[in-house]
């Protein structure tokens, strides 16, 4: 039976945070059934409803949707965090894209498919406008093709970096000519003129060979998950004629390691989840849950080895002062810590621990935290006369100079309210605070609290 502190381990890094209520949940039961309720959410979890017709707010109203979804409204917040990791490794952005709409509908995808199958979810994906325009795939046609699809899918998609030539490369990108979409309604399109019917050769094996031409494509992936295999002329030596499933599986198990751990993965881990995919045929869903299962994940090197993500660090602090995310300046808080949703830096995604830990990205963080601090508290001076909190309101006579309180029970009241749990070090850190600081000070618990380690790991 697992701890409160490994179930409390678990909700962070694939909830976001560890709600009370969810911690209330799941504690007594055993780890499989906890990652299996973790891991059961809505097929069709709706979507945003534009409200303006300018495409730059509809932009704005699809990042609050979504950090809403993350922070307050999802019965299973999980759905969001691997809807926000298919969104940094199947990369797309809007300033790319140019309409809110497609990325709007490659975002439903992640969050509706995303514990379904590689190779499904990868096809969807490559054939939604979103993708199509950010790699211009929508303009590869057989009179001058267009690389910039095909590359990626073999280099960052499915393979990594070392592992094809460029032969496999030009096969690619000519299955996949003809691809398209409408610029104005955003709609996908065939063009059958602009294909490259003749066959070609990918790991190995022939493609393009008659049939619907549309499925040319789709047959690469097939490839790639099947009985391809890596070519001699591959840079990367250790891989040359090994299967392309096998590379795809650790590959791919790598990142998701990566991105739920935080850690380098050890080589038994790798192998056993690699396996576990290769098993399944890519299903993801018992992929991640073998991950969630590890004994590794579990240890003190895991839980304390990845720093939170600017999106995770900001539903953390909408979630702990109850604010949503319109009128809050999410979007500008993000950006100056490094990491905005729909606006990566380039198709390999966002970085990941020391990339977010920088001079100014830290000054961000603690802007932030100070400004939502301002606004939970704001009431107190001017207005009611309360704090307000995601777990309730805090009036002044349980701050001001007639609380009669200890500081422990003042600081355990605040982080009630905040529906979080600190480590011991930082609660200490904060009951020193509400013991020494007059009392006109005492409301700068939330801000501490915004400040602690605990929000800026996960």
């Amino acid at each position: 039976m697992p701890s409160a502190a490994e179930i409390e381990h678990l909700l962070r890094r694939t909830e976001f945070v560890a709600r009370p209520h969810r911690v209330a949940e799941l504690v007594g039961r055993s780890l499989e059934a906890a990652v299996d309720d973790i891991m059961t959410f809505a097929g069709d979890p709706g979507t945003v409803s534009f409200t303006s017709t300018d495409n730059f707010q509809r932009g704005v109203e699809l990042t609050y949707f979504w950090l809403d979804r993350m922070a307050f409204d999802s019965p299973r917040p999980f759905q969001e965090r691997l809807a926000l990791f298919w969104h940094g490794h199947f990369c797309s952005g809007i300033m790319k894209v140019e309409k809110a709409v497609p990325m709007r509908d490659q975002l439903d995808l992640f969050r509706r498919d995303g514990l379904t199958d590689l190779g499904s979810l990868t096809l969807q994906m490559a054939m939604q406008p979103a993708m199509l325009r950010y790699l211009d795939n929508n303009q590869n046609r057989q009179s001058s093709p267009n690389q910039n699809f095909g590359r990626e899918l073999l280099e960052l998609f499915t393979m990594g970096v070392g592992n094809y030539t460029e032969a496999d490369v030009e096969a690619c990108a000519a299955a996949w000519t003809g691809h398209s979409e409408q610029w104005e309604t955003g709609i996908y399109e065939w063009h059958p003129e602009w294909h490259d019917n003749s066959t070609k050769q990918i790991f190995g094996i022939s493609i393009n060979q008659g049939g619907d031409a549309r499925q040319h494509g789709p047959q690469t992936v097939g490839v790639i998950l099947g009985n391809g295999i890596v070519p001699q002329g591959a840079a990367i030596a250790a891989n040359r004629g090994r299967p392309t499933r096998d590379v795809v599986s650790e590959f791919l198990t790598k990142k998701l390691w990566k991105s739920f751990a935080g850690t380098p993965i050890p080589g038994a881990v790798l192998n056993d989840l690699a396996s576990v995919a290769r098993a399944n045929n890519f299903q993801i869903r018992p992929w991640l849950r073998a991950l969630l299962l590890r004994p590794e994940f579990y240890s003190t090197e895991v839980r304390q080895g990845l720093v939170a993500p600017p999106i995770h660090t900001m539903v953390k602090m909408l979630a702990a002062t109850g604010l949503r995310a319109s009128g809050n300046a999410p979007i500008w808080w993000m950006d100056g810590m490094g990491q905005r949703p729909f606006l990566p830096p380039d198709v390999s995604g966002w970085g990941h621990n020391v990339d977010f830990v920088n001079a100014s990205a830290m000054a961000r963080r603690s802007e932030a935290a100070r400004f939502l601090s301002w606004k939970a508290t704001a009431g107190y001076w001017a207005g009611d006369g309360l704090v307000h909190l995601a777990g309730g309101t805090i009036a002044q006579s349980e701050i001001d100079f007639t609380y009669t309180g200890t500081a422990d029970q003042l600081v355990d009241r605040f982080l009630s309210a905040m529906r979080v749990t600190v480590s011991s070090e930082s609660r200490s850190a904060l009951v020193n605070f509400a013991a020494s600081a007059p009392w006109h000070q005492r409301h700068e618990l939330v801000l501490l609290t915004l400040l602690t380690p605990e929000f800026h790991t996960a």
